[in-house]
């Protein structure tokens, strides 16, 4: 089986594998695809990943028996603050994230690889200790965005600051121009935060963005992006030529 191995840029910091995970006995591979205990305490049937404090960064592996990734599914309840991918291009998925209230969490992940394989669901368990309250959710940036141009290819990813992972974007009112649309930067804890598109037509288009929060808080900001027309070609350059 080849081993989920990933890094994370997050809040300045770079995070490496599993190492807040609780050590633990793994579980035996099994002969078909499911959902494996990996760096965590197995018992009675549960993968338990111990204690994660508040307001601190959290990184655990749920990896698989199968040698490729997949689409995953969660049933449960896992700590505000913290997301799990439903896709992954790795053996596995992870629970990511900054756990914001104390509690004990019990979640079961199962799903199908890549070769449409039923994954076999695992129960885990994590215990949050302490709460933690995160900063305002605000959406960064100029309320005028960078102008674009008439059929030639935008592009404008939207920032948020505060607030919980995951965060999802969206078109309160307004409207965007046409040819443009919401799509995912290439990023696992935002959605629909990159503008991409070739624009159709040309003026200053205003829309609201909305952007809600693993905890389900929101905030909106109104912006404005103009569509210029394609400039002109530069005229021909006549060479002239003098008299022998």
């Amino acid at each position: 089986m080849r081993r989920l191995l990933i890094t994370f840029a997050a809040a300045g910091s770079l995070l490496a594998g599993a190492g807040a995970a609780a050590a633990g006995p793994a579980l035996a591979q099994p002969t078909s695809d499911s959902m494996i205990c990996l760096f965590a305490t197995f018992a009675n049937g549960v993968c338990n990943f111990g204690q994660a404090q508040a307001g601190q960064v959290f990184e655990g592996l749920l990896d698989t028996s199968a040698s490729d990734g997949g689409e995953f599914s969660v049933s449960g309840a896992i700590p505000t603050g913290m997301f799990i991918p439903h896709q992954y291009n790795a053996p596995g998925t992870i629970l990511y994230g900054t756990p914001t209230t104390a509690g004990t969490y019990t979640f079961t992940v199962s799903g199908t690889d890549n070769d449409g394989i039923p994954i076999a669901p695992m129960t885990y368990q994590i215990t949050v200790v302490g709460n933690f309250q995160p900063p305002p959710l605000t959406i960064n940036g100029s309320s005028v965005l960078p102008s674009g141009t008439f059929e030639t290819n935008y592009s404008n990813v939207f920032s948020v600051s505060g607030g919980s992972i995951p965060y999802t974007w969206s078109v309160l009112s307004g409207q965007l121009p046409p040819g443009l649309y919401l799509a995912s930067d290439i990023t696992l804890d935002q959605t629909g935060n990159d503008l991409s598109g070739t624009p159709r037509t040309t003026g200053t288009f205003t829309f609201t963005m909305q952007v809600t929060d693993g905890a389900g808080n929101t905030a909106s900001k109104q912006f404005s992006l103009t569509i210029q027309p394609t400039p002109p070609p530069p005229p021909p350059v006549h060479h002239h030529h003098g008299q022998q």
